[in-house]
């Protein structure tokens, strides 16, 4: 009978097959090729100084393998980075681009870098070269900053906003539809648009002035999204809880107002831990091309740009969005005012956002059903003191100071708020106006001269085209 081979014996035939796969997996090597540079990112030397240390070896066609990445499976894995990088961003490639993507793919790739989702943790922990300091990243931000649009009066996108209008106007009334043809198609991942039309009655969960994009964004949520944000219920956001954030061209004035312009796009994200598993329990869809409403991106692959984008809000179950604590706290304090406050953020509708500039702050204007189904349809009747809002309409402007978006560099949203102001409108040809202000709110009172000329600012306000 033979003996079991000695503990020393296994060790070394244990070695030496693992030395013989060791070097046999030497042998599978994907290939990883630096094909031409045909048009590389245009920056200044300081910034292309940046991103060739830190980004070029994942994000260009010129990538250079430390000796410690040659061996497999090391290799493996860096080659299958290396890969998904390019897709994502080729530095290469990249002035081949529209300017204005080019100019998003940068905001996005700073904002990763920010919340520390780019470089993979596993990459810089070998890779030194690729950590960005707090120094370059200013720099980084500066640089930014002097690409984003400009915001001033343009001209072609006031008439492109006037023909939306007027267009959404003729479809509301009947007097002709929206002359685009039928209904959206659906999304590439099978979200269809028919089971999210009903949007633009969903409630106002927040507003971002998107600078880098030169956007005015509105964020909506249904009802699920609105009753979870009521209870402190978001962290994750239940079953059911969908987001839309529809996209206006900004709209400069020459009086330092940043009005919501043409319809540009809508997104949408639905809560579904089940059904959207491999995009992290949320299923993305978009809709761009303003009133077109084509559906966003070549293949389903599309998804994987989102849930890209949205890996820095992990940690927030992927939502950048903050909701405007400030607009909740009027359900409290409306109580206290026993008036119609509680009737208007998060429960009335929106009808316009806007910035002002010179002041820093931001300005939604909801109404009641009533209000907005006349803003929508344009049957606002105008008289020399005013427009006038059929009886029973009840309008509420809140404005709030403005802060940079700690989500997103390149976006700033609503902060405290400074007003409150209600039209009430009755049989009598002026509506009641009423001011609060402070925190908490208080009634303020105000001169007939300004309540008139309050009254005459709001209801100038031309609602947003909605699709």
């Amino acid at each position: 009978m033979k003996s079991a081979p000695s503990a020393r014996t296994v060790v070394y035939i244990a070695l030496v097959i693992f030395l013989v796969i060791g070097i046999a997996i030497q042998f599978i090597r994907p290939v990883l090729d630096n094909p031409p540079v045909t048009a590389e990112i245009s920056a200044p030397p300081e910034v292309k100084a940046i991103l060739q240390r830190a980004c070029y070896n994942c994000h260009s066609n010129q990538t250079q393998l430390a000796w410690f990445d040659e061996p497999a499976p090391a290799y493996w894995l860096v080659t299958s980075d290396v890969k998904k990088a390019r897709q994502v961003l080729n530095f290469s490639t990249f002035d081949s681009l529209p300017k204005a993507q080019q100019t998003a793919q940068l905001y996005e790739a700073l904002n990763q870098i920010e919340f520390h989702t780019m470089p993979l943790k596993q990459y810089a922990l070998l890779h030194h070269g690729a950590e960005i300091s707090a120094a370059e990243i200013a720099f980084l931000r500066g640089y930014l900053l002097t690409l984003a649009p400009k915001a001033t009066p343009d001209t072609a996108r006031q008439r492109l906003a006037l023909e939306q209008y007027e267009k959404a106007i003729r479809a509301a009334i009947g007097s002709a539809p929206i002359p685009e043809p039928g209904e959206p198609k659906d999304e590439l991942n099978g979200i269809t648009y028919h089971a999210l039309a009903g949007f633009p009655g969903w409630k106002a969960i927040s507003t971002t002035d998107r600078f880098d994009n030169g956007t005015l964004r509105l964020i909506m949520g249904n009802d699920i999204a609105v009753r979870a944000i009521r209870e402190g219920n978001t962290h994750p956001w239940p079953a059911g809880a969908t987001f839309a954030k529809v996209a206006w061209d900004q709209l400069p004035d020459s009086a330092g107002e940043v009005h919501a312009g043409a319809f540009k796009q809508v997104e949408f994200m639905i809560r579904d831990e089940d059904k959207y598993k491999s995009t992290d329990g949320w299923g993305f869809a978009r809709w761009v091309g303003g009133l077109a409403m084509r559906p966003y991106g070549k293949d389903i692959a599309f998804t994987t740009e989102c849930t890209i984008c949205h890996q820095s809000m992990a940690a927030n179950d992927h939502v950048f969005t903050l909701p405007i604590a400030d607009t909740l706290g009027l359900y409290d304090q409306a109580a206290a005012l026993q008036d119609s406050i509680a009737a208007h953020p998060l429960t009335g509708k929106v009808i316009t956002t806007f910035v002002n500039l010179r002041d820093e702050t931001m300005s939604t204007l909801y109404g009641n059903d009533i209000a907005v189904i006349s803003a929508r349809s344009g049957s606002i009747a105008a008289t020399a003191a005013h427009a006038t809002y059929p009886p029973g309409s009840i309008l509420a402007l809140v404005t709030w100071s403005r802060r940079d978006d700690p989500h997103w560099f390149g976006g700033r949203i609503p902060n405290t708020i400074r007003s409150v102001e209600i039209l009430t409108f009755g049989p009598a040809a002026a509506p009641a106006y009423d001011r609060y202000q402070g925190a908490p709110l208080a009634k303020k009172q105000a001169s007939p001269a300004d309540v008139q000329a309050r009254i005459l600012y709001i209801t100038g306000r031309k609602a947003s085209v909605f699709p």
